[in-house]
């Protein structure tokens, strides 16, 4: 059976878009990408993805503070560390331009496994969670094994000349970014029915950012600067795999450097989206403009407890 005869049920209108994707797709000649749309319709049928959606419900309110936990002991050689020193920390910083990459992506993906650790305990995270979900190891094996990832035994040791090179990563041009957005669009519409749409934007936000990222780092061990097809087949067909990976089995190591961070700069806040920047050392409020992308006014605050009470 083939996946057009595996479609579920659906709103007619929704429906009607689902096939005008794969109308479009089926013209694209790109390696992997049958797969990928199989794969997509097996996740929509098998309530895999109905499951992972709970568990984005039960734990998003913890995300900050699980990253909060961490951040002022981090290992100076682990993953997390090296994104946060070279990555430029979201896409709205007023006096730079937005990247595809940078930490907030990186941020996406440990939320990415957190969920999937979640679907296979279904309780609280304790301090030893929190770990395995930052410092297992498997945030490399993602980035350098990608749809490989557990898979292979040995890999590269993560460089500040790797995440030098993936803050530069680009669209090889407006068609790769529009295959992207489409693929994209047929599977929220295929997982995801349009009264859902709005509840679940920002786990839609943290599965897309993902894709990126491995897409992004494809491109970047294959020496290349601009991301291609192959490069999201690739992205989507590691994130499919991982939601279907018990990463409980992939445990805090021992070996990294940690040293003492303190807790720097403060942040800047937008009034009207909500959204935050987090100032680097050396970095003051008056090195931005007080304009938010969205036309909001950005405000300095000592810490955003409160923005995350408020939101939880």
């Amino acid at each position: 059976m083939s996946w057009r005869d595996r479609l579920f049920p659906v709103e007619e209108v929704t429906e009607n878009k689902i096939r005008e994707y794969i109308e479009i797709l089926e013209k694209e000649n790109v390696p992997g990408l049958d797969v990928v749309i199989d794969s997509i319709v097996t996740i929509s049928n098998s309530g895999v993805y109905d499951e992972s959606r709970r568990a984005y419900d039960s734990i998003k309110s913890k995300f900050y503070w699980w990253e909060k936990s961490i951040h002022n002991e981090i290992p100076e050689n682990s993953v997390y560390f090296l994104a946060h020193e070279n990555l430029d920390y979201i896409n709205f910083i007023p006096q730079k331009s937005a990247r595809i990459i940078n930490f907030f992506t990186f941020m996406c993906m440990y939320d990415f496994i957190a969920i999937r650790y979640f679907m296979t305990i279904k309780r609280d995270f304790d301090d030893l969670d929190v770990l395995n979900v930052y410092l297992s190891g498997l945030d490399e094996r993602l980035i350098f094994g990608l749809d490989n990832f557990d898979k292979i035994s040995d890999w590269p040791q993560p460089t500040v000349e790797f995440f030098k090179k993936l803050k530069e990563i680009s669209w090889e041009n407006k068609d790769i970014k529009t295959f992207s957005n489409r693929l994209g669009l047929l599977k929220v519409n295929m997982t995801v029915t349009s009264f859902g749409l709005p509840k679940y934007a920002h786990f839609s936000t943290i599965e897309k950012k993902l894709i990126e990222l491995i897409a992004g780092c494809n491109a970047v061990n294959d020496n290349r600067d601009c991301i291609n097809k192959e490069d999201i087949v690739i992205g989507y067909k590691t994130y499919l795999k991982l939601l279907n990976t018990d990463v409980t089995k992939y445990k805090a190591r021992s070996n990294f450097k940690v040293i003492n961070k303190k807790d720097d700069g403060g942040y800047l806040v937008c009034d009207k989206c909500n959204q935050y920047y987090k100032l680097r050392p050396g970095e003051s409020p008056e090195d931005f403009t007080d304009e938010c992308e969205c036309g909001g006014k950005l405000k300095y605050y000592d810490n955003i407890d409160w923005l995350y009470n408020t939101l939880s």
